[in-house]
């Protein structure tokens, strides 16, 4: 008989504000990063899809050090985050595809949504590939923040047109922005 998972959740106060983390504490493996609130900073706990999540105030040691790994990349501190204990298995070939080749994007680059289309050898799917990353259940572990518009334009971040976070992620990260640009020294473009 399978085991029942218990899904727990917490809050970790970071330079963006209060990000949520939820795990399968049975399985160990992380379900969902939720960002703060646009305009409060807060957590809101509303948006957890969980029925019976459960608050956790003494983590292991290694949601423990995810946290401290999460807090690190927000203030744009290079880190290495473990792909295998995120659960993609509720998502479709094509959001794991461009979610895996997203995680390959390294620390102080941008990429535009047209380029990591042609990264996963779907030049024709940028607005697609856009999507999948608007609904990303793993920011910061998979940097979405590093995918820009195809004029190298900033753009939004997370399913929303305020990109606040994504500035500041991008620019902890070393990323030169100037006019809501991605300069060129700092682009990631596909060289087949």
């Amino acid at each position: 008989m399978p085991k029942v998972s218990i899904l727990k959740y917490l809050v970790i106060n970071t330079l963006i504000g209060e990000i949520t983390i939820v795990w399968d504490d049975t399985n160990m493996l992380l379900k969902e990063i939720l960002l703060p609130d646009n305009n409060t900073k807060k957590c809101n706990l509303g948006n957890i899809s969980y029925p019976g999540v459960i608050f956790e105030s003494h983590p292991d040691r290694y949601i423990h050090n995810l946290m401290s790994k999460i807090k690190d990349a927000v203030i744009g501190r290079e880190v290495n985050f473990d792909l295998e204990k995120l659960d993609l298995s509720e998502l479709t070939d094509f959001q794991r595809l461009v979610l895996e080749k997203q995680f390959e994007i390294p620390h102080g680059k941008a990429t535009s949504y047209k380029e990591l289309a042609k990264m996963i050898e779907k030049p024709r799917s940028a607005r697609p590939t856009a999507n999948v990353l608007a609904s990303n259940p793993f920011p910061i572990i998979i940097p979405c923040h590093r995918t820009v518009l195809a004029t190298w334009e900033v753009g939004g971040y997370a399913g929303i047109k305020n990109n606040y976070y994504k500035k500041f992620l991008l620019t902890n990260e070393g990323v030169k922005i100037s006019d809501d640009v991605i300069d060129e020294s700092c682009r990631y473009v596909f060289n087949k």
